[in-house]
């Protein structure tokens, strides 16, 4: 087969290209760039969560300040 009758194919000239007109070929990329954002979201946080200084509250403190009766916060006279 010489090169000219491979340009004469047209099935050879579709295959060839991306299929970015059919809802297919649509959805795909939509996929593709949901995946990206998700995993860039993912790498962002996990990287500002290393560079930011842990607060001091946590869960065990606000434990240790409720009432006997958990209903909130220890006064300040009771500990």
């Amino acid at each position: 087969m010489s090169s000219s009758e491979i340009a004469d194919n047209k099935w050879e000239l579709e295959a060839s290209k991306a299929p970015v007109t059919t809802i297919a070929g649509l959805s795909q990329i939509g996929v593709f760039i949901g995946f990206i954002l998700l995993f860039g979201y993912i790498l962002t946080m996990s990287a500002v969560a290393v560079v930011t200084p842990k607060k001091e509250s946590s869960l065990g403190e606000m434990y240790k300040n409720m009432k006997q009766d958990g209903s909130g916060p220890a006064p300040a006279d009771a500990k």
